[in-house]
């Protein structure tokens, strides 16, 4: 599955939850916490020598069931809490789910990259929209 450049530039990856990321609300920092285990699962089982496949199915599909329930939960807390860029947000969102299922469609279809391709959405997609956009709302909460 996995070619040896790409098995040590995604073992490369650090996939790790910190309190760096903690935009202070308990709900959506346990949810990222979820979240990062879940991609690290998914990273330590593509890089196995002999990845199983039937469990790299099964941990894409727990990634977008928990970044999907996520996403919804954060929404419905922007939305209380009126949080002006929430539609921006919901369209960031909307991209993240697309990338996720599409890795999965990509998984079923046998693609050869996909270990790259999850590492990029992991570091460019789920780690960039924590820090970036969900960081932007936890300082609005925190100043409201």
């Amino acid at each position: 599955m996995l070619d040896t450049i790409a098995k040590k530039e995604l073992e490369s990856l650090q996939i790790s939850w910190s309190q760096d990321l903690a935009i202070g609300n308990e709900l959506i920092d346990s949810d990222h916490r979820d979240i990062f285990d879940t991609a690290r699962r998914l990273q330590a089982e593509i890089t196995e020598e002999e990845p199983e496949y039937s469990i790299v199915g099964e941990v894409l599909v727990e990634l977008i069931e928990h970044t999907g329930g996520h996403f919804a939960r954060e929404e419905a807390l922007m939305q209380e809490i009126g949080f002006p860029a929430l539609e921006a947000h919901k369209r960031e969102h909307a991209l993240l789910m697309q990338k996720v299922n599409d890795l999965h469609r990509r998984f079923m279809d046998g693609y050869p990259n996909l270990p790259m391709e999850v590492a990029k959405f992991i570091e460019f997609g789920l780690v960039r929209h924590i820090m970036k956009s969900d960081m932007e709302l936890g300082r609005f909460m925190h100043a409201a």
